[in-house]
């Protein structure tokens, strides 16, 4: 269904040894505990930023709600989006 679509993982967000603005919010906000979830949750809180639907942190809890957290990072989750958000320039892959 995605042949010869440009697919972006998580290996592929960080530029060399820097890491994409959300992967370092993740990581300055504790956005995660297990790490489970965490690629997949970063992942989509790159495309919420990059289609720019998300206004607030109830857009952002509502557009994240596919991605289950078990640990319950939602918080952090929430404010290392809203970080990456508040500066969205530095969002795009």
């Amino acid at each position: 269904m995605h042949a010869d679509a440009k697919i972006t993982t998580i290996e592929g967000l960080a530029q060399g040894d820097n890491l994409h603005p959300m992967q370092a919010a993740f990581v300055a906000h504790d956005a995660f505990q297990c790490g489970y979830c965490t690629p997949g949750q970063i992942c989509s809180a790159v495309g919420l930023v990059n289609e720019g639907h998300a206004k607030s942190d109830a857009d952002i809890k509502e557009l994240m709600s596919g991605n289950i957290c078990r640990c319950g990072a939602y918080p952090n989750i929430v404010d290392a989006v809203r970080d990456v958000l508040e500066g969205k320039k530095d969002a795009a892959v």
